[in-house]
């Protein structure tokens, strides 16, 4: 069977799934009708001329967008939930080619072409992007994370798992605000997100991906490789220049997160020793 079942350990346990598809049927659906009309443009528009008078908190929040920024997150707070990450994982590869695929076929420019250099409302915060615009992958990323650390393999999810779809809500606007995308393309990619995170974590691959992250020797692995990753984060140039304190912040997460890793395997290893 391709799809777990969903009564088993690791089943969607947050609540409404049918509730999370239909808002990301609707975001979809919306923005391919705003594609390309004067209304995608004005509210482009608006949003820089409300938003941008703090341009590094944007710079932060669609930084924190990429997909190595939330796999790195995610991880760092899933060492007891490994299904979450091997979701993320599938639907990182399914999304980038489906994203890709897209952006290579519809040939969307981005704002910046359109409007020009010299535009007086229209700005860019980062690197200057032309070509590819829909649909936004960051925001994909975005919400598929947002959904996968709301999800929970022993129960309901927790209140405070639900302040995700608010970062993930922010990361998204600053798609528009930093002047990368249109807001059809942010629509389109967020839905894409949200149909993602719990398509991945139903399927069958998820739940065994899981399982071989519960062995010991891989918990050490990943234990091993999270403060790699956080280094590459801090020191990279992925279109904004990492502030030492956040740079801190990634590395203490980063930390901690191997911290939980390295236990979870020595948890594991014992309880294998034990039967």
């Amino acid at each position: 069977m391709l799809l777990a079942s969903t009564h088993s350990k690791g089943a969607l346990a947050a609540p409404h799934p049918w509730l999370v598809w239909s808002l990301a049927c609707v975001a979809m659906l919306l923005g391919a009708a705003l594609a390309g009309r004067e209304l995608d443009r004005q509210v482009l528009l608006d949003a820089q001329s409300q938003l941008l008078h703090w341009p590094d908190f944007w710079a932060f929040l669609t930084w924190s967008g990429l997909g190595i920024c939330g796999f790195v997150l995610l991880t760092s707070l899933s060492a007891e939930e490994p299904r979450r990450v091997a979701a993320l994982i599938l639907a990182l590869l399914i999304g980038g080619i489906v994203v890709h695929t897209m952006k290579r076929t519809l040939h969307v420019d981005r704002p910046a072409t359109y409007f020009g250099p010299d535009h007086p409302v229209f700005q860019v915060i980062g690197k200057v992007l032309k070509k590819g615009s829909m649909p936004s992958g960051h925001s994909a990323t975005a919400w598929a994370v947002a959904a996968l650390l709301v999800l929970h393999e022993g129960g309901r999810a927790t209140l405070w798992r639900h302040l995700w779809w608010v970062v993930a809500a922010l990361q998204a606007v600053s798609r528009v605000v930093v002047g990368a995308h249109w807001p059809s393309d942010v629509l389109v990619g967020s839905g894409m997100g949200l149909l993602l995170a719990p398509l991945t974590w139903r399927l069958q691959a998820s739940a065994r991906l899981a399982d071989w992250l519960r062995r010991p020797q891989v918990c050490k692995a990943v234990a091993f490789s999270l403060p790699g990753f956080g280094l590459y984060l801090c020191l990279s140039q992925q279109g904004w220049v990492v502030p030492l304190g956040v740079q801190m912040g990634v590395m203490v997460l980063c930390s901690w997160g191997a911290w939980r890793w390295w236990r979870a395997a020595m948890r594991t290893a014992s309880q294998e020793d034990s039967v």
